[in-house]
């Protein structure tokens, strides 16, 4: 079962639980307050094999896929 982040317009409050992949866009209830206002967040991923990036992103850029080109660096 995959692990879902989401966050609640009502507090603010990020939160992430395992739910199956037919229920990932279904309302759940705010840890925090218990609002229903709540959304699915887009989740960003990182892996590495061998020291060799591999998918995902760990930054703002997808194309560079580990946070260390020129459009993604801070410097």
């Amino acid at each position: 079962m995959p692990i879902y982040e989401y966050q609640c317009d009502d507090c603010g409050k990020d939160f992430d639980t395992l739910r199956p992949m037919s229920q990932a866009d279904t309302a759940i209830a705010c840890e925090r307050c218990g609002g229903a206002h709540t959304h699915r967040k887009l989740s960003l991923f990182f892996a590495q094999s061998e020291g060799q990036s591999v998918a995902g992103t760990s930054g703002g850029c997808g194309s560079c896929a580990g946070g260390h080109c020129a459009s993604c660096s801070p410097n």
